[in-house]
């Protein structure tokens, strides 16, 4: 993975729990870097074991890290120079989700090195739509999910997400049911 991703976990952690915190996560994970560089690639175990030390400080399920950093990563990116390149898909979370592979191809030009997922969108109704998620790496899911939830709050929007097939279960790939929540809906939902 690039760097980016590391240095926003780095971002996110030092923010909310402290430089201390950060190093000993480091040092558990057997990362002897405490600082990434955006656009250098790291093996992806390493962001791997930087999840299991995260989770393993904070005491929280290594799906949730994933979850919790996915939503971060979404307002981390949304203040550089992603940002700008993420507001060119589209003014609504369909939008930018039907975009994702075209902005993929974009960062190619200057990530020779990316091996993005592919994403396509299959409208249910107007409220409820699939997201068809395929990659090559696995145990990345709850990142996605993350990343709904903050694409959706950057939008405006309030989503429920349900994970229907999981890839090598039930399904070749892994397939995510959105639903757009009305206002009341979506706060009846939190209230619960």
């Amino acid at each position: 993975m690039y760097g980016m991703v590391n240095l926003g976990i780095q971002k996110y952690i030092v923010d909310n729990h402290g430089s201390q915190a950060w190093w000993e996560i480091c040092a558990k994970a057997g990362v002897g870097e405490t600082e990434f560089e955006s656009m250098l690639t790291y093996d992806d175990s390493v962001t791997f074991r930087l999840v299991e030390a995260i989770s393993d400080k904070l005491n929280v399920p290594q799906e949730d890290v994933l979850r919790i950093f996915g939503e971060y990563w979404v307002e981390y990116a949304g203040g550089t120079a992603l940002g700008r390149i993420m507001d060119f898909g589209g003014s609504s979370l369909i939008e930018v989700l039907d975009s994702l592979d075209e902005m993929h191809e974009r960062f190619r030009a200057t990530m020779p090195h990316l091996r993005p997922p592919s994403f396509e969108v299959e409208e249910l109704s107007d409220q409820t739509f699939r997201l068809h998620y395929r990659s090559e790496r696995q145990g990345l899911t709850g990142m996605v999910i993350g990343l709904l939830y903050g694409l959706a709050r950057r939008h405006g929007e309030q989503i429920r997400v349900n994970h229907v097939a999981r890839k090598g279960e039930t399904s070749e790939h892994d397939i995510f049911e959105i639903d757009r929540l009305t206002a009341a809906a979506g706060l009846a939902e939190t209230a619960a």
